[in-house]
This record gives structure tokens, sequence and C-alpha cells, in this order.
């Protein structure tokens, strides 16, 4: 195909796509600010959590519930449970303790233990697990222990006399990041994958147990602060402007070395609705690190996003179906937490929507100037759980501006520290679940919980069969896959299959004619396919979706045979403008083939695109760039 040709298919993909994008625009233009009242005067001095808890706004049928509070914690940034439901708190202690942020290097950190020991659902019983941390940052409780990511290390503690306190301190990777570095480019957000490997937020590694041990390989640096993962295992991350980013394939496939460049294949999978980027706080923002021309003229909040963090996608079921799935990002600038509606599109991308953008505006605000949310989990409980610093100071001194000073000093934000809550958020209608026993649970228990409708659940349970290496259970993990009617638990068990190395190739070919997407894909991604077995996976093409066809290529694309590339040319023209499919060849595919896969997209007579973005005319343009700068 001539370049003459190919430049004029582009130009008139531009100019059907510019009549939309008009029409999209001038839509936007129409939507106007929710309707809320905004705190001119808001509360500056620190409350007791009570009174605090009232200036705490939610939307109809939602209630916090205070879970911890100062004096047993201080300066909580994270957390995760046992299988026992014991929640482990990292408390930065010596975070901007002063304007100067002196002391912020001292070992004053702490992971402190708290418990419910009556099972009413309050933790009344704290002790510490974990003391003299400089600047603690995450944890995740893992094998038989605890993840704690304390730069420059990356630990792995245990309590091996169950008394509560750590005895062991192993070193896992000493490059976790640098000690000497700003505090919110540091690693962090520990979170296990359903692959059964610990994914971190700003690093480059994934971690996996195995044998008491931990093995760790290069993955993309993604990130700022926080990192969520769905019920399938996609992951979305954020900066502190942009509050979603998200992989279109999954990071294993993009190996630094072998790629272009992450940013080639990981940006773009997120679509945002409406004024997605722009936020609606309570209360009136002046103590913003940019100035004032970060905030509205019309009412002095804060305009959109600056400091994004601590996400999660909610995965429990006490907050009604409705919400299950929903993604919620933190934003302790404008002390609210938003929570988006997600819809998955066949292009790959995830798009979201601020669900009260036209109503009350975000789902947590706070007129309380000392109401700084940092991050977000699904708890044991089914329920939402928030963790609040609850200080004054949130910037860190590294971007501390001489105007954020100011209004630092005239608020006297400066005097609120060592403070810091932790909330439940409830759902009128709904009680918190059952408090889980799964430390010492028999394989039946656990394998139940391979099916619970709380995500956690399922998570700790298969953590813990794969860890303990409960062989056993083998036949009844794969009848699951082949037979259970519900498709997450057969993804569960999918992998759990996989943790132990018990996935065999009947069961993988089983799982290949399932009817739920989630469940194919994760078979092509779970196993090594030879050639020989290609002629199984060829079958399903006709019928795939495009998750499942980006899967393929995935797949077959590790081997080079020709096979694998004829497989890979079929793929491409059941979708050929589909970008997930395209990044998935890009991923995968020696610059050789490359110019195959390219001509073939361009000359297939059925040019399919995601009609809501230009995304599939500049991903051509960014292909040939590709190829013709060899």
């Amino acid at each position: 195909m001539s370049d003459c040709r190919f430049i004029y298919q582009l130009k008139l993909l531009k100019f059907l796509f510019s009549i939309s994008f008009v029409l999209q625009l001038s839509s936007l233009m129409l939507i106007g600010e929710p309707d809320r009242e905004v705190v001119k005067v808001p509360n500056t001095i620190p409350l007791d959590p009570n009174d605090a808890m009232q200036l705490i706004n939610l939307p109809k049928g939602f209630s916090l519930e205070l879970v911890a509070s100062e004096p047993q914690i201080s300066e909580p940034v994270a957390l995760t449970w046992d299988g026992n439901g014991r929640m482990y708190v990292v408390e930065m202690r010596g975070y901007m303790q002063s304007m100067d942020g002196a002391g912020a290097k001292d070992p004053v950190g702490r992971i402190s233990l708290l418990e419910d020991t009556d099972g009413d659902g309050n933790f009344d019983k704290h002790s510490v697990f974990l003391d003299g941390l400089v600047e603690p940052r995450a944890v995740l409780y893992v094998g038989n222990g605890f993840l704690v990511g304390e730069p420059s290390d990356l630990w792995y503690c245990r309590d091996t006399d169950n008394d509560g306190k750590s005895d062991t301190k192993d070193k896992v990777y000493d490059k976790f990041s640098l000690r000497e570095s700003n505090v919110e480019h540091k690693a962090n957000g520990l979170i296990l994958g359903i692959d059964n490997w610990v994914y971190v937020s700003q690093h480059g590694r994934r971690y996996q147990f195995q044998g008491g041990k931990f093995r760790h390989e290069k993955v993309p640096r993604v990130g700022q602060w926080g990192l969520a993962r769905n019920d399938e295992g996609r992951f979305l991350f954020s900066t502190n402007s942009i509050p979603a980013m998200g992989f279109f394939i999954s990071p294993e496939y993009l190996v630094p070395e072998r790629n272009e460049g992450p940013e080639k294949l990981i940006t773009g999978a997120v679509l945002k609705v409406g004024k997605y980027n722009e936020v609606w706080p309570a209360m009136t923002t002046t103590d913003l690190q940019s100035g004032l021309g970060s905030s509205r003229s019309s009412n002095g909040t804060l305009r959109s996003f600056t400091s994004a963090c601590g996400q999660s996608f909610f995965r429990g079921d006490r907050l009604g179906e409705d919400v299950n799935g929903d993604y919620f990002v933190c934003e302790p600038v404008g002390r609210l937490v938003r929570r988006s509606k997600v819809k998955y599109l066949d292009s790959g991308h995830l798009e979201l929507s601020n669900l009260y953008e036209s109503s009350i505006g975000e789902f947590i605000t706070s007129s309380d100037g000392n109401f700084r949310p940092v991050n977000t989990y699904t708890g044991p409980d089914g329920c939402l759980y928030i963790v609040d610093m609850y200080r004054g100071i949130i910037q860190e001194k590294s971007f501390m501006t001489p105007y954020l000073k100011q209004e630092i000093l005239k608020s006297k934000y400066d005097k609120n520290i060592g403070r810091g809550r932790i909330y439940r958020v409830k759902r009128d209608g709904f009680s918190p679940g059952e408090k889980p026993n799964l430390l010492g649970a028999d394989p039946e228990r656990l394998l139940a919980s391979l099916k619970h409708p709380n995500g956690w659940w399922r998570d700790m349970a298969q953590s813990i069969i794969v860890n303990r290496r409960l062989v056993k259970l083998v036949p009844f993990l794969e009848k699951i896959v082949m037979s259970n009617p519900d498709p997450l638990a057969r993804l569960h068990s999918l992998w759990t299959l996989r943790g132990l190395s018990r996935l065999e190739k009947e069961v993988a070919l089983a799982a290949l004619e399932d009817t739920d997407e989630r469940v194919v894909s994760a078979s092509l991604r779970a196993i090594n396919w030879s050639p020989s077995e290609y002629s199984y996976i060829e079958t399903i093409i006709d019928e795939a979706s495009p998750a499942v066809i980006a899967h393929i290529i995935l797949a077959v694309g590790q081997n080079k045979s020709q096979k694998s590339k004829g497989l890979i040319l079929k793929c491409i023209s059941r979708f050929p403008m589909n970008e997930r499919v395209l990044r998935s060849v890009l991923a995968v595919t020696s610059k050789e083939h490359l110019k195959s896969y390219f001509y073939e997209i361009i000359s297939n007579p059925v040019v399919q695109r995601d009609t809501k973005t230009k995304k599939a005319d500049e991903w051509l343009k960014r292909w040939d760039k590709f190829l013709l700068n060899e």
C-alpha cells in the first residue's frame, strides 16, 4: 500500500472523528456545577473523632463508623489484615511534624496491631507489632508474615511465637526506594494480584512468595501513591493530578528491556466521562501548593485533582450490589473521596464517571480542614475502610511554597500533628459480615471461601491455600474450574491451581471454553502454550471477544514460530482497529514481524474502531512512526 493512500485514510478517519468530538464537547459545556453547600469558613482546629465525624458528608443511606483513632494510632497511611481479620496499621509518625519537616528521618514509625477480641466489629485491643521504622509506607500480609516497605528496603517480618510482635525482619530487596528521595515519590501500595504476585506502586518489580522465600522480576514502574486491583486482576494507579490510569494488558508482558518504553503500552486505558478531573469540595480550599489559581473564583474550592491517592476497587458485599466494583480514590487536599462507576469497553478501556457529578458532587466530603483521607480498602467484613491522617499539613516540605506556608500559619494547621483515624463506611440495611478465622481453617473451609461474595475472602483463601501447599485440594479446585456456576469462584480456583503448580492442560483447555471472558483470558495467561496446542486456541478465535483475542496474542506471541505468526494475523483480522488488541501485538512482537502485521491491519476491509476516541488513527500513526524509524 502506498504512503499517499495511507495518509489519505488517516485524514478521513480524523475528519469523521472531529464531527463526533465537537458534539461531545458541546454537551460537556452544558454540564453545570453540582448542587452542594460550600462552607466559606471551614474548621481548622483539631477536633475529637466524634465531633470531626459530624462535619463529614456522605450520600443518603451511608454512614461512617470510627474504627480506630489517637492515641492508639498516629499518622496512619496504610493498613492490611491477616487471615483472622486482625488489622495492621502503618504509622508514618515522623511525617511533617513541623513546617520544615524536622525529624522526618527519625526511627519513630511503627506498625500497630488492632484486634477485635469479642467479635462486635470494634477493634478494642492495641499493641505494637513493629517499631523503630523510618518513613514506613506499605504493609501486606502474605505467606505467614508481612511485607513491610521502609525505604530503602522491603522487609519480610513474622511473628513466630504468636505474641503479636514481629520476631524476624528479613530483607527481601534493598532497592525498594531511595531513602533520600521525596516522600511522595517512593514505592508504596503493596497489593496481591490474582496471579499470586505482589505488585507495588512506583516500583519496577513484582514479588512472589515460594517455598518460604521471595523471588522478584522486573515490571514497569508506574503510579504515585496507591494501587487498585479489580476482580479480574486489572490494575489502576494514579499520579497526584491524574486520578486514574491503567494497563491495557497484564504487567508481566510489559518487560522494560523488550518494549520501547512502558508509556507506549500503558497509558490511555482510562476514559473519563464529563468533568471527571474536576473535584467538588465542601469547603473553601486556600492551603494549595500552587496558590489560588488552582481554586474556583466563584467559591474558592479546589478545582481539580492535585493529590489523588489511595485508590481501590470496592470488592465487598456489605454496601449493596450497586457499589460492588466501583472505583474509589482519595483527594486529601480537597478533603474528599471520589466514588466512580466503572464501565468496561470492548476496546480495553475502563470508562470512569463520577456518580455524584450532577447531584452532591462527591461521595465523601468534609468541612473540617484536618480531614486528610489517604487510602481506601475493602475490609474482611465487606465494608469500605478509609485511612484519614487527620492532620493540618499534608504537603511534604520539598514542594512547600511561600504562599502555602503563609496559609498554613494563618490557619494554624502546623499545630495539628500526632493524630489519625480509620473509618468504616456502612450502608443502611446491611450489617458488617462475620469476622474471618482463616489462618487455622481446615482445607474445606478455605475451599468454600473461594466462592465468598467478598473479594477479600477469596484473595485470602487463595493465598493461604497456595502458601500452605494444600495440594490435596487439587481435584476439588479442578471441579470448581470446570463446573461451578460462579465465574469468580472459577477464576480464583484456576489461579490457585496455578499457584500450586498444578494447573493441568486438560483443565486449562476446559477453561478455554468457559462462558466468561475473564476465565478464558486467565486460562491463556496462566499456562505456557506450545505450538502443538495452538489448534485448540484457534477453535475459539471466531467467537472470541477482543479481551480474549488480546490474551491469545499475548499467549502465543512468546513463541516466535510461523504458527504463532499465523495465529496472531488471524487474531488481528478479527479486530484490526481494537486498541487492546493492537497494544498486545506490539507488546510481544519482534520488529521483523511488525511490518507484516501493520499492513495486515491497514489493508483489512473491515476497519473496526472505538467511536468514542480518536485513539485508533493515532495508534496507526504511532505504528507507522515506530516501523519507519528503525
